[in-house]
């Protein structure tokens, strides 16, 4: 890839006052992956120097935003994105997320008390090796957390500290990114947006432009299916928890509808992995989206997304009858 790509586009983050590229550096991977309680937690092994390497090469190309969660590694992906950040050739939009505790050899659980919070962005502080989280982020709160005052009051008490600048949700069901914009706290919402999960769209992107919420437009390429480079009888390893989320049963009728989508590619100048982030970034209300990166060649692709067309009218229509 030529050293000197175009310059990634620069989109406003909401009303947080933050430009950031349109393709960012989804960072769940780095963390590393093991296995608790039976289950596959993280994408499989990963190696720090190839991490840092992937940071390093996503920095270089223009990346200005990281999301990460303090559970990624149980820390261990936060301590990665501090070191490359430190060298990184400009500043760097780093988001984390609090929430799901995660101690081996212990299930996920979660915690959205005050308490827990106040401790854990003290640990992501030193982690990340700043003294103020750009973007701190409840990793998927039940609907009663985000309806309780005392889970909004801790993190306006963090603001005014100045340990945290801004604060959002990271929400699995859109319709828990409505409840939050009408309990009117979030200036930014991580919501599941790809090809294949589309209903974000419906309510909850045109709410966002509404009221200026930002949105992070999280698992763009579904998981590394929509990348093209997995096929029928793929098996994870048991390290990797998308070995539970596809059985083969559910592999299979994914990759079918996959391959319906096959035009955003053929003869058109994108890869899949470029057309599934184009289409994330075809609505106004999206700000970034952040595809998981491990490899400096991940970075080298996902960014030259940049550079190819973007969907058509037409292209857009099709898709929404897969």
């Amino acid at each position: 890839m030529d050293a000197t790509p175009p310059p990634l586009r620069r989109r406003e983050l909401g009303r947080t006052g933050l430009s950031v590229g349109e393709i960012g550096f989804g960072a769940a991977a780095i963390g590393g992956g093991a296995v608790v309680d039976g289950r596959g937690v993280g994408y499989g092994a990963t190696n720090d120097a190839e991490s840092l390497a992937a940071l390093a090469r996503a920095f270089q190309l223009g990346v200005n935003f990281v999301d990460t969660a303090d559970s990624y590694g149980m820390g261990h992906s936060e301590t990665l994105i501090g070191r490359a950040a430190r060298n990184a050739p400009k500043r760097v939009v780093v988001a984390t997320k609090v929430g799901n505790v995660r101690r081996d050899p212990e299930p996920v659980r979660k915690d959205f008390s005050p308490d827990y919070i106040r401790q854990a962005c003290a640990r992501s502080l030193n982690r990340l090796g700043v003294t103020c989280i750009d973007l701190y982020q409840l990793h998927n709160p039940p609907r009663e957390v985000i309806e309780d005052p005392k889970t909004w009051n801790v993190l306006r008490e963090l603001k005014d500290q100045g340990k945290i600048a801004h604060y959002g949700i990271s929400i699995g069901d859109p319709a828990e990114g409505v409840l939050a914009i009408e309990r009117g706290e979030v200036e930014t919402i991580q919501v599941v947006f790809n090809l294949l999960k589309r209903d974000a769209a419906k309510e909850l992107l045109p709410l966002c432009v509404k009221h200026g919420v930002g949105v992070i437009a999280r698992v763009p390429l579904n998981g590394g299916l929509l990348s093209g480079k997995y096929g029928p009888g793929h098996v994870f390893p048991e390290n990797d928890s998308r070995r539970q989320r596809y059985p083969p049963d559910k592999l299979a009728a994914e990759l079918q509808r996959v391959d319906a989508l096959r035009f955003l590619s053929e003869n058109t100048g994108r890869t899949p992995a470029q057309a599934a982030l184009k289409f994330c970034l075809a609505p106004d209300a999206v700000s970034v989206t952040i595809p998981g990166i491990k490899t400096p060649p991940h970075a080298e692709e996902n960014v030259a997304a940049a550079a190819v067309p973007d969907l058509t009218a037409e292209e857009l229509k099709r898709i929404e009858f897969i």
